[in-house]
């Protein structure tokens, strides 16, 4: 009796059909994997947004960097203190893996308060022009943010009308980034969200919008 076997153009069809299989999963499990780093990340800036307001509740109503060091605040600190916009609400924070997105691949998470650097371990910027007199003024967000001037202050004015260049690059969360405003609330935005939320705080009264990026000692 003769054993069936199967042909050679038939074996190719099977590898063939389980290679777009395989492919198929592996594209579905880093986007999974993707949308849960996401989540993460905005988990994180909600409960980073709600210390940072819990502190201003006990400072007249102001954020760390809209107080001077001698009021308690940080407005004046050096780029090597820059991490004590969040180590000052650090009560409210319990560890410092929070201000930490899992999709930023090149920094790490500190493992105490006191060891804390900017450069190193935070992936959020802050939003220097936030004010709780202001809900819709953005608080915080993905420190891969790019355009303005100024550096690791990143700067855009209201004398730039239509031509706001903000925009998320590639390396955290492929061309998004989550951003936290004043009001507590936290959303994942597209560059064209991220320009629309610039243009709301010019139209609140405001000059110039400021995001203070990351910066440390290293």
């Amino acid at each position: 009796m003769k054993k069936k076997a199967f042909t050679l153009i038939e074996l190719l069809v099977v590898i063939a059909i389980i290679a777009v299989l395989a492919s198929m999963l592996l594209t579905a499990i880093s986007s999974s994997k993707a949308k849960a780093k996401q989540i993460a990340c905005v988990n994180n800036l909600k409960q980073t947004s709600l210390a940072l307001k819990m502190w201003a509740n006990d400072n007249n109503d102001k954020f760390p960097w809209n107080l001077s060091v001698t009021n308690g605040g940080t407005m004046e600190l050096t780029d090597e203190r820059w991490v004590d916009h969040f180590r000052f609400c650090s009560n409210e924070l319990a560890t410092p893996k929070i201000i930490l997105c899992p999709s930023d691949v090149k920094k790490r998470a500190a493992t105490n308060w006191v060891s804390a650097d900017g450069d190193q371990h935070v992936s959020y910027f802050v939003g220097l022009n936030a004010s709780e007199k202001f809900p819709q003024m953005i608080l915080l967000g993905d420190r891969n943010v790019t355009g303005g001037s100024g550096g690791l202050d990143a700067k855009w004015s209201k004398f730039l009308g239509s031509s706001i260049d903000a925009a998320w690059d590639k390396n955290m969360h492929v061309r998004r980034g989550v951003l936290a405003l004043a009001d507590g609330s936290v959303q994942q935005t597209k560059t064209e969200t991220l320009r629309a939320q610039i243009s709301t705080a010019f139209g609140l009264g405001f000059t110039n919008v400021v995001f203070s990026k990351p910066r440390g000692v290293f």
